[in-house]
This record gives C-alpha cells, sequence and structure tokens, in this order.
C-alpha cells in the first residue's frame, strides 16, 4: 500500500511543479505584454467622430433631465467643438408645442412639436451677444448667447449689393488654406464656419443636413470619406466608401447620392463615379471612366485616366440619362449615358494630342476658334440643356503642372469666364459668357452655378493680382505656394445679367454656394444617430506571438504618427524599396501584423481597414527594424 501510495505522490507534486512553472511564464508573459500597454490611449475611429459620442451623451443626459423647461432651457455654445457659432438649447414639456425660433429678431425657423427639444441654433453673430427667443404655446422665452471673436484671417469683403437680394441666403465658400468651410451674410459678416479641415463640394439634403468631405487620408483632393452633418458640426452619418470621395456629390430623385472617387480610395489609378446608398452606406451602382475609354481606345494612355485626369466635378440630369464629366487635366468636358455606360461626346480643343487616334473624331466637338474647355471646373447641365461651366481659360495639359510655361508673362493674355454653351449634333454654340471684361486670370479654382430662374452666381476662385501680372519674375507655382498673391471674387447676376452682388475675399475658393441656414421646418435634433459605413475591404492580418518579434529590443519611434482604422500618417520619408508592417498586439500575447508596404511596391502610401477589436499596442517594422511610438490603439 505505501508502495502504490509513493508512486501516486510523485505525479501529483510534478503536475503542481508543472503548474506553478506554468504560472509564473504566464505570469512574468504578462507582465511583459502589458509593460507595452504604457502609452497614450488614441481611438482607431477618426477623433472628430469619437468626441462626438462625448457630446451626444453630456446633450442626452440634459434632455432626460426635467430640471430644464421652458422657463429655465440648457443653454452650450458650440456643443461639438467645432462650429462656434452655433449653439444648443434643451428642454423638457407637458405637451406636444411647436416652437418659433427668432435669432436677433429675425423669425428664422419653426422646430417641431415634441415633449422634448434639442434645437439647433445656427448663425449666431461673432463676437456678440446674441439674442435668441422662443415663441411657444403663446409663451415667449428670451436667451443670451455671447459669442467670442472668430478672427477668421480671410474675411468677406462686400463690393456691391442689390437691394433685392434675398437676405435668408447665406454665401457658403470652401477654402484649402486656412477658413475651409465658411458662411457669409449679405452684409459680409460672419454667420458659420468650422475649426475643423472639411471641404471640397458641399451638397444640402432634405432635411437640412449637409454632405462635405473629410481631410482623413487626404492625398491631392482626394479623401478616405465624408459626413452628413449640421451647421453644429454634429455628424450624424460617417461614410467610409470603397471608393473613397474626390470632388462632387449629387442627389439623386431616390434619396441616393452619386459621388466621385477611384478604382480604391485616395491614390486613384481609374476614375470611377458611384451611386451610394446613404441608409446602408453601399454602392449599387458605378461607372470606370477607364474600362468605358479602353472600350473605345484601347491604346489610350491609361496615366491621363488616374490621378493625372484631375476629374475635378460632374453633373447628372436623371430625366436624360446624360452625365457631363470634367477633366480638367485634359482640358475636355465629355458627355456619357449613366445607365448604359456608353460616351455621347467629347468636348475639348481639336489640338489635344490626347485624342490622337481617329477613333476618337467621331465624338469631338467641333466650336469656334478658342471657344473649348481649358483647365475648367463645375460642369452644370441647365434647366434649358445648356452645357454651363467655369472655364479657366488655358491649356491645363500643357500647362506648369506638365512642365510647360511657369511664367506669369506667358499668359497675359489669358483670362478666365463662366460660360454656357448649346451643343446639338456635336455642334457647339456659345450662348452665355460672362468674362468680366477679360481681365480677370484664375488658373485653378472657380465655379459656376445658373439657378431655375437663369441666376448665375460666379466664383473666380483664384485670380492672380495685378501687381502680381506685372511682375516679370512671378510664376504660377510661387502663387500656389504663397496665396498672397491671389484672390477670390463672388459675383451673382440676375436673369438679365445685372450684378447684384459681389464680395472679394484674399485667398482661394475652391467653390461657392448660396444656402439657407434653416428650412422653414426644422426637427429637434437626434442625438442618438452616429453610424459608421465603413465599406473600405477589410486587409488580411497575419497573427504571430509577441515573442517573435522580440518586442523588448524595439527602437524608440521619434518621428510623427497619426493612426486610424483606415490612415497611418507620418513624417518619415517613405522610401521605394521601404517594407514596411505595422503591429497591433494584445495584451494575452496575440500580435496582427498588417503588411502596410511591400518593398516590390513603389507606391508609398496606402488605405487600408484592420478589423479588431479592443485595445492594443501599436509597432512599425520598417526593413526588420521594430520601433515603438507607444500608442495605445482602441478599436
Amino acid at each position: 500500500m505505501k508502495k502504490n501510495t509513493l508512486i501516486a505522490v510523485v505525479p501529483i507534486t510534478l503536475l503542481i511543479v508543472i503548474s506553478l512553472v506554468l504560472c509564473i511564464i504566464c505570469y512574468n508573459e504578462t507582465k511583459y505584454v502589458s509593460s507595452y500597454f504604457d502609452g497614450d490611449e488614441i481611438p482607431a475611429i477618426l477623433s472628430m467622430v469619437e468626441k462626438q459620442k462625448e457630446a451626444n451623451r453630456r446633450l442626452d443626459e440634459a434632455s432626460r433631465d426635467n430640471k430644464f423647461t421652458f422657463d429655465n432651457p440648457y443653454v452650450e455654445l458650440n456643443p461639438y467643438g467645432v462650429s462656434p457659432l452655433s449653439a444648443v438649447i434643451i428642454y423638457t414639456d407637458k405637451s406636444k408645442n411647436k416652437v418659433e425660433v427668432y435669432i436677433n429678431n429675425r423669425l428664422m425657423t419653426t422646430i417641431e412639436a415634441s415633449n422634448t427639444h434639442i434645437i439647433p441654433i445656427y448663425g449666431l453673430y461673432e463676437d456678440y451677444e446674441n439674442i435668441i427667443k422662443l415663441v411657444s404655446n403663446g409663451k415667449t422665452k428670451e436667451i443670451k448667447i455671447k459669442t467670442e471673436k472668430a478672427n477668421i484671417k480671410y474675411p468677406l469683403e462686400i463690393l456691391k449689393k442689390s437691394d433685392t437680394l434675398d437676405n435668408s441666403n447665406i454665401y457658403f465658400t470652401v477654402a484649402s488654406y486656412e477658413t475651409w468651410l465658411t458662411g457669409w451674410d449679405t452684409d459680409g459678416k460672419l454667420r458659420f464656419y468650422f475649426t475643423e479641415n472639411m471641404r471640397m463640394d458641399v451638397e444640402w439634403l432634405e432635411n437640412g443636413h449637409f454632405l462635405i468631405g473629410t481631410a482623413q487620408g487626404q492625398f491631392a483632393e482626394n479623401f478616405v470619406g465624408f459626413f452628413e452633418m449640421d451647421y453644429l458640426g454634429k455628424i450624424y452619418n460617417y461614410y467610409l466608401p470603397e471608393n473613397g470621395y474626390s470632388f462632387e456629390f449629387q442627389t439623386l430623385k431616390n434619396g441616393n447620392i452619386l459621388a466621385a472617387g477611384g478604382n480604391t480610395p485616395v491614390y486613384i489609378k481609374e476614375q470611377v463615379i458611384y451611386e451610394l446608398d446613404l441608409k446602408t452606406g453601399k454602392k449599387v451602382n458605378d461607372i470606370n471612366l477607364l474600362e468605358l475609354f479602353k472600350k473605345i481606345d484601347p491604346s489610350f494612355e491609361e496615366v491621363y485616366l488616374g490621378q493625372k485626369a484631375i476629374r475635378n466635378g460632374f453633373y447628372y440630369n436623371e430625366d436624360t440619362d446624360e452625365m457631363i464629366i470634367s477633366f480638367r487635366g485634359i482640358d475636355t468636358v465629355f458627355s456619357i449615358n449613366y445607365k448604359t455606360k456608353t460616351l455621347n461626346w467629347i468636348f475639348t480643343d481639336p489640338s489635344n494630342e490626347v485624342f490622337k487616334n481617329e477613333c476618337w473624331d467621331e465624338y469631338k466637338v467641333v466650336s469656334e476658334k478658342d471657344k473649348y474647355p481649358y483647365g475648367q471646373h463645375s460642369p452644370q447641365i441647365t434647366k434649358d440643356g445648356l452645357i454651363a461651366f467655369f472655364n479657366n481659360g488655358y491649356l491645363r495639359f500643357k500647362g506648369f503642372e506638365a512642365g510647360g510655361e511657369d511664367k506669369v508673362s506667358a499668359y497675359k493674355n489669358n483670362y478666365s469666364r463662366a460660360e454656357a454653351y448649346k451643343i446639338i449634333d456635336k455642334k457647339a454654340e456659345l450662348v452665355w459668357s460672362y468674362d468680366a471684361n477679360k481681365e480677370l486670370f484664375s488658373h485653378q479654382y472657380g465655379s459656376i452655378r445658373i439657378d431655375e430662374n437663369n441666376n448665375k452666381f460666379v466664383d473666380f476662385g483664384y485670380v492672380l493680382k495685378d501687381e502680381y501680372r506685372k511682375d516679370k519674375n512671378a510664376t504660377l507655382s510661387n502663387s500656389e505656394a504663397n496665396p498672397d498673391n491671389i484672390y477670390a471674387l463672388l459675383v451673382e447676376l440676375d436673369s438679365e445679367d445685372n450684378i447684384i452682388f459681389e464680395a472679394k475675399c484674399e485667398e482661394g475658393k475652391y467653390r461657392a454656394f448660396k444656402h439657407p441656414l434653416y428650412n422653414s421646418k426644422t426637427s429637434n435634433i437626434d442625438l442618438k444617430q452616429l453610424n459608421i459605413y465603413n465599406e473600405i475591404k477589410e486587409d488580411e492580418l497575419t497573427i504571430t506571438n509577441s515573442n517573435e518579434l522580440k518586442l523588448d529590443e524595439s527602437y524608440e519611434w521619434i518621428n510623427t504618427l497619426k493612426f486610424t482604422q483606415n490612415t497611418f500618417e507620418t513624417d518619415y520619408v517613405i522610401k521605394e524599396d521601404d517594407e514596411i508592417n505595422l503591429y497591433f498586439v494584445s495584451s494575452n500575447g496575440k500580435a496582427y501584423s498588417l503588411l502596410y508596404k511591400d518593398k516590390n511596391i513603389t507606391n508609398k502610401n496606402r488605405i487600408f481597414n484592420v478589423n479588431l477589436t479592443g485595445r492594443y499596442a501599436l509597432f512599425i517594422g520598417i526593413n526588420g527594424v521594430i520601433y515603438n511610438p507607444k500608442k495605445i490603439v482602441q478599436f
């Protein structure tokens, strides 16, 4: 019996020893791994989106607090931290009542009936004690909201305005340097601005919200995605489409939108225009312009259908299925049928060598001398079927950007203008033009919109100053490096082409719009809506053990770093033959590796989609050497 007992005890003792050793090893490994979780925590989602969650929570808490009543409302200026001339007023009511909102003695909108009112306040004056008056169920409440001075570097200077102007509209401008999206009234007073970089096209929706691009992952004028938001800066939907976003939106009758992008986001090799369902974030249709052109001309140089094309605008007529597309990089406007994906015509100077092959001859539009698109922007089909666009007035294809003449003196006879053509049977007739006496040369930027009443709104977006044009050493490239040598001129014309509004800004304006701040009826803010639609293709991650990476031998990362689920940005100069891996180390010792750049691929940047959950320590591998930036990513 004793012998048998001894035999039984030995294995038990060994198991205990082994278990203790394993526990020590596991403890040391846990301690070893957890030591890498000592760093700054950053969200994998765009930080502006992440911050919305806290603002929504705070405001929602106020909306459920019965102490805030019509007579004692909750008031917060700039609740989302990005729109300083906005505010929110919150209170509860025992009965459902509509609310009329007056801002500085002007009726702005009527808020829908509700027991819980979350009222957006837009268009406050800067550096001013604004008076907000709420009128509901026979009662009136006045609220004072003091704003700070905006210190906008480039204000709008009003040169002319007519008494016939509708003062309810705001002049919105989009710029790339300092001010991004701003809104001004007819007196030139600032009524809206964002402190975050959001820009390119602005597309207003029926619910009073608008779409606008984020600068996330920006390359040239291509972005990863865009927001649906309001003037408070509240984001309702954050879209990350599989094709990215650049330059243009257009709403369709079915509630979907058309947007411009590429075959992949941001780093575009093939230009794509796609239809997106805003309710799901999913693409439902598209047209790849490279594929369309290659069917006509298999030898067409693909470089002119990628980034160099600079497809900077389109306009779709749903009734006729005609879509107009501008490729300013090759000085051409196209007409296609979107549904059948067929080409109708191309409008370009006959000397354009991009279309040298005979197969293009049947598509070319004939026009009078010099009446062709040159570096053009913002195409439109008017209600009368005219083709309008802002003609920058120089051959972009042979300009300084393409290695051509850079001296401003070489362009002394060039001028920009807004134009509208009648194109029938591939013959173009110029039927309307506004050229400002041929005195303005805006070699980039610019827009034109002709409304249903035949009023025109023209943005000479990047006008070279007279003194700069007279400087014999002045160059176009230097004007882009130093915007002090340019200005933007906004001109509004009535149906008889009388100037009813004119304004100037010492900053280039990509586009300009007219739109009211409010609809006549406004909904209370939906604080719970913050949807993220990430349709970018998920990347395959390699799983390894953190021990194999020898993280304890990693070097300190001394360069800048910005990381999101879809983007990696740094001031480290990535070389063409670099191999770069991003490692995400979990607390249990697993390391997930993303091959960001293969050494055999010359593209230095790309967009990706890392699909992980939880907290991970981020490490960077460059050519086999691992660096620790001391960042903890929360997915």
